[in-house]
């Protein structure tokens, strides 16, 4: 695997954590999926294609006040890359504060984002990039 997968994660997290949703949405496949940590732990889901990703992130926004993920380690596990950073929000309504280690496993397709899934535990991230090394994403 070449250091372009890490670069491209790299380019993605940047633009989304500028606020620029379409910018990575711009980096990804038509079908790409993203898995959300705690939605996906709730509710078993994922999102998948730009227009429920862009309805998934302005639900957020109704919710809270402050929702950041900043990634500043990426870190190549066979042909995926784990991308580490941290999780801090702030409830509208609520106030309820979070801040938190956030790791994300990234699956690439044609030289674009695939798949995001994000976890709140490194080892389960680093299980599924290893389960799942040398599989494509369709």
């Amino acid at each position: 695997m070449s250091e372009a997968n890490v670069e491209l994660a790299r380019r993605g997290y940047a633009l989304w954590a500028a606020g620029d949703l379409d910018g990575t949405l711009e980096l990804s496949t038509s079908d790409f999926e993203f898995v959300p940590a705690i939605a996906a732990a709730v509710e078993g889901g994922s999102v998948k294609g730009p227009d429920a990703v862009r309805r998934f992130f302005a639900e957020l926004e109704e919710t809270w006040e402050i929702f950041r993920i900043e990634m500043d380690e990426f870190q190549e596990v066979g042909d995926r890359v784990i991308a580490t950073g941290r999780l801090t929000a702030k409830g509208r309504g609520s106030e309820l504060e979070l801040d938190h280690p956030m790791y994300s496993v990234v699956w690439f397709r044609e030289g674009k984002l695939a798949r995001m899934q994000s976890f709140l535990d490194r080892d389960a991230a680093e299980a599924t990039a290893r389960e799942h090394a040398g599989r494509e994403v369709t």
